[in-house]
């Protein structure tokens, strides 16, 4: 249930960005198997900005032998913390997705490529968060969050068709390869679920408030279409570490 809520990731009416428009940031996450620690996949992502405001990503997912199978597109300029997106998996057709309108959310979604579109729209609870929004979460909270303050939010599911309350807190400050660093805890804020979904952990980049690793459940499965746990080692270009 819970694998598809989230995402690290870190991603729309329209799904392509105009020809002449080139990405301002481009960097890849790597995902390593958490049991096993074999390379398993990568997202590689590509950052728009209109006016020095993020407005959209595309991601593109690899797997070990550099093969894409599968793509996300995300919209932030209308609300960074629950935007519209859409994921494909081309291996089997997975597709899950929401378009924002407002407060109102139409969530869709389907596990194989034969499988009819399931959709809800409605108003999710507030604070809300979905998708890669939850990067802009930990950035429009970063104070609150590095005093040691549980912020609880709830995450929307599109695979679910709803949300479920989570929360983040602080572990500890420390350092991430000699970059000072702000180590988090992402856990299901229900005390039956919290038995057997284990918390995520998160690290961010002090200085740029960029997530540098991300611990758990993947949103990407396997090629047997089994959830995958991971550890994602994000790389950035000097540029984006040292603006």
């Amino acid at each position: 249930m819970i694998r598809k809520i989230l995402i690290f990731a870190i991603v729309f009416p329209s799904f392509l960005p105009l020809l002449a428009e080139k990405p301002r940031y481009q960097y890849f996450g790597k995902a390593y198997d958490l049991n096993t620690g074999k390379y398993v996949y990568s997202d590689n992502h590509k950052e728009y900005y209109n006016n020095g405001k993020h407005t959209h990503s595309e991601i593109q997912y690899k797997d070990a032998n550099g093969k894409v199978f599968g793509t996300k597109h995300i919209e932030f300029d209308q609300n960074s913390e629950v935007p519209t997106f859409k994921t494909v998996d081309e291996r089997d057709g997975y597709t899950e997705g929401a378009d924002v309108k407002g407060k109102s959310v139409r969530l869709y979604y389907k596990r194989k490529k034969e499988d009819s579109l399931s959709e809800k729209t409605y108003t999710p609870k507030t604070p809300a968060v979905m998708d890669g929004g939850f990067d802009y979460f930990v950035r429009n909270n970063w104070e609150p969050l590095s005093r040691g303050e549980r912020m609880a939010f709830h995450f929307i599911a599109p695979v679910q068709l709803d949300d479920y309350k989570f929360a983040v807190l602080k572990i500890k400050d420390g350092e991430w390869k000699g970059r000072p660093a702000l180590y988090l805890k992402l856990e299901i804020d229900n005390m039956i679920l919290k038995q057997v979904v284990k918390p995520f952990l998160l690290v961010y980049d002090v200085q740029t408030r960029r997530i540098l690793q991300f611990d758990g459940l993947s949103n990407i499965n396997d090629e047997n279409g089994k959830s995958l746990k991971v550890k994602i080692v994000y790389d950035y270009p000097k540029e984006v570490l040292e603006p």
